[in-house]
């Protein structure tokens, strides 16, 4: 993204806000790095809250431990949760009691991955997602929950921090069986959202600081959920289903008063 600023402002002149993602150093935004990994904690806040639950109270399996999935278990962890399972492309870890995800992430970084971390046992990758917990998170690669193993699921809250990490086969298999799924098109919206305020701050000239960019992703992600909790229940619909027709609507809205509508 440096290079891409660098050379736009070669024949526009200094033009940080035509992209975003960009070093600290050079109009990046404060809290970018955690920013997607914050979103999918505060989504799954809003939705346990919805269900009269807190995030202390539950315990969560991540498959993934990338950027997005090392985030979510470092906040979730700090919110009092209870992680039982991570796995990455190394392997898998278990601790029934809960992985000490602090020290998990200092061993991922220095070995590259989360397998023979001393605080677990290796367990099977293969069977991440059909581990016993309250929260489910996909947070690795996409096309993961197939018609295939969505009967093993035994969370019940799937929370998709992954694109697509759900085919459909596998969402309609969920719905019946009564697993709510938060989907990943608002779910991991918080990396773009903070790039929106990347973009905000350069526009404005002025940078935020991290409490900021972090209380207004809040603020937006539940927002976000509010408006989506209506749509679904005005619509008697899934939170997918409520998703895609809150974003569609809003674009046929301003198409309308755009003058383009029929």
């Amino acid at each position: 993204m440096a290079w891409i600023l660098d050379e736009y402002s070669k024949f526009h002149g200094y033009s940080p806000a035509v992209v975003t993602g960009k070093p600290v150093d050079l109009g990046g935004s404060v809290g970018r790095e955690a920013a997607t990994g914050r979103g999918v904690v505060y989504a799954t806040e809003a939705l346990l809250k919805d269900f009269g639950k807190h995030i202390a109270d539950q315990t969560f399996v991540i498959q993934g431990f990338g950027n997005v999935g090392s985030w979510t278990a470092r906040l979730l962890c700090e919110k009092g949760g209870k992680v039982l399972v991570v796995s990455d492309a190394t392997g898998a870890v278990q601790n029934p009691c809960g992985i000490d995800v602090p020290g998990l992430i200092r061993h991922h970084q220095n070995t590259g991955g989360v397998k023979g971390f001393s605080g677990c046992i290796d367990t099977d990758p293969n069977s991440v997602l059909s581990e016993p917990c309250d929260v489910l998170i996909p947070a690795a690669i996409g096309g993961v929950l197939t018609r295939e193993n969505a009967h093993d699921v035994r969370a019940k809250f799937v929370v998709e921090a992954a694109n697509h990490p759900t085919d459909p086969d596998a969402d309609e298999i969920l719905a019946k069986r009564n697993i709510i799924v938060l989907p990943d098109v608002y779910a991991n919206a918080g990396g773009v959202t903070v790039s929106y305020f990347e973009w905000v701050q350069n526009i404005q000239g002025f940078m935020w600081e991290k409490h900021k960019v972090s209380t207004t992703l809040e603020t937006y992600m539940t927002n976000a959920y509010k408006d989506l909790k209506e749509v679904c229940k005005s619509k008697n619909c899934s939170y997918r289903m409520g998703a895609f027709c809150l974003g569609i609507d809003r674009v046929a809205r301003a198409t309308v008063l755009r003058g383009w509508g029929a």
